[in-house]
């Protein structure tokens, strides 16, 4: 763990249940002026260490894989809903780290410009991860 980050993950850990929303946080962190990338990497610390995970339907289960933060390549292209979507997908067990890799590679292959929360939530249902998603929000990939 980078240890700059020690006295802001204390700071969270007091301030916030561990059941918050993970948005209060971010909102939190944003008007302290933290960026983006800032953000994503305190939470990635922060929820790897102290939140449990939870599946889809809210059950609570225990996370063998570590969580996956977003390369260099990927920070511009998924929005934080897509980003999250993924890792909830990942955490709850409904997909491996294998097929978790590859519905990342297949966002970035198949959808030009930023990858929402509609496009993903489409490759997963295409690849059989996610059938919540109603016809109507579906976007169209290609």
């Amino acid at each position: 763990m980078d240890h700059r980050w020690t006295p802001i993950l204390d700071d969270l850990r007091e301030r916030f249940a561990a059941d918050t929303d993970v948005f209060e946080v971010e909102a939190y962190l944003s008007s302290q002026g933290y960026d983006r990338r800032q953000i994503g990497e305190i939470l990635s610390l922060l929820y790897s260490d102290n939140a449990p995970a939870f599946s889809l339907d809210g059950a609570l289960i225990s996370r063998e894989a570590p969580l996956r933060v977003q390369g260099p390549h990927e920070r511009g292209r998924f929005t934080a809903e897509a980003w999250g979507y993924l890792v909830v997908l990942g955490g709850s067990g409904a997909v491996s780290l294998n097929d978790f890799e590859q519905l990342i590679e297949r966002a970035l292959v198949h959808v030009d410009g930023r990858i929402g929360l509609p496009e993903i939530r489409a490759i997963a249902e295409d690849g059989g991860f996610d059938d919540r998603s109603s016809n109507g929000d579906r976007a169209q990939v290609h």
